[in-house]
């Protein structure tokens, strides 16, 4: 039988799980009732205060992805240093993107995503009608409204939702 502590530039230890939920390292601090750090046998890795269940979870999806089913937070930059990789957001209802076309200048879009404090960046993507400036006003839990300075403005605007951190 090897020596471990002599071989540390080849890995000599496997941890094998019955199924792919098996927990296969769990760590807690003295006097913690659950665990703070959970490795289960598929690879997803498990986070928790110790004071009660894990809570956060990181794993891969499926598809060269990993993903988390919390919010991500970082105390640095999130960098994307491949050209033509980027940020992708899903849009539909209640989506933080998407696609609007004014109607005589305004358009009302029902999102209950939207808060007091939301941000929205809008963009004409094809013009109509006679064009003017874009203004919102929000309907906290509701739904925003796009407005046109001309009341004939039929052009089509894509908007980003963001908030403050």
């Amino acid at each position: 039988m090897p020596n471990f502590f002599n071989t540390l530039d080849r890995p000599d230890v496997s941890l094998v799980g019955a199924a792919s939920t098996t927990d296969l390292i769990t760590t807690k601090v003295d006097g913690d009732t659950d665990p703070q750090l959970v490795i289960n046998a598929n690879g997803r890795i498990e986070f928790g205060g110790g004071a009660g269940a894990v809570d956060v979870a990181l794993f891969r999806n499926g598809s060269a992805q990993l993903q988390t089913i919390n919010d991500f937070v970082s105390e640095g930059n999130l960098i994307c240093d491949v050209a033509g990789k980027g940020l992708r957001i899903k849009e539909g209802a209640n989506a933080r993107m998407g696609v609007a076309t004014l109607v005589a200048g305004t358009v009302t879009v029902s999102n209950t995503s939207v808060t007091a404090n939301t941000r929205i960046i809008l963009s004409r993507s094809t013009t109509g009608g006679t064009t003017g400036d874009l203004s919102y006003t929000v309907s906290a839990g509701t739904s925003f409204t796009i407005n046109s300075s001309s009341g004939t403005d039929t052009s089509t605007v894509v908007w980003l939702l963001t908030e403050p951190a």
